[in-house]
């Protein structure tokens, strides 16, 4: 039996989003702020998937959403002390919201006798070039642009 909230919710839906599912909101932002779109669910997609499979470990990441004036978390540490939660949240599946992430390719293992720190930096450029991701490498983190403006990508 078909449920009618859920019809006329979908139908509400429907009219806030167009055809590539940006919503209104935050089609009007990227035209606002002269943001392109450089990153689509199939590189997303691919990109969480890597992270997971193919690093010693999932490198911690700081999110910056286009429709939020900060980034989060506000800090990101050089070396982390925690993993990155790559696609066991809604982060893979917004990823037309991300603006960037910047990644931590650090990893500090605590452990006895002593700590451990892994570094997945050279794993992680070569991932970003496979799949063809547009990011900068600098200071350290690599940083993906789901949209930018006026950004010279290492790939």
């Amino acid at each position: 039996m078909d449920n009618p909230h859920l019809s006329k919710d979908m139908a509400i839906l429907a009219k806030l989003m167009d055809a590539d599912g940006f919503s209104k909101e935050l089609r009007e932002i990227l035209i606002d702020r002269g943001l392109a779109s450089h990153m689509n669910d199939t590189k997303w997609d691919a990109l969480c998937a890597a992270m997971n499979s193919e690093l010693p470990f999932p490198p911690a990441y700081q999110e910056k959403l286009v429709m939020e004036n900060k980034p989060f978390p506000e800090n990101v540490e050089y070396i982390s002390d925690g993993y990155g939660d790559w696609g066991s949240t809604p982060e893979c599946l917004k990823g037309l919201h991300i603006e960037w992430i910047r990644i931590t390719p650090r990893f500090l293992r605590r452990g006895k006798p002593e700590a451990c720190l892994l570094d997945c930096s050279d794993q992680l450029r070569l991932i970003l070039k496979k799949l063809r991701i547009p990011y900068v490498e600098q200071d350290g983190f690599f940083t993906v642009y789901g949209h930018a403006s006026g950004v010279h990508f290492d790939t």
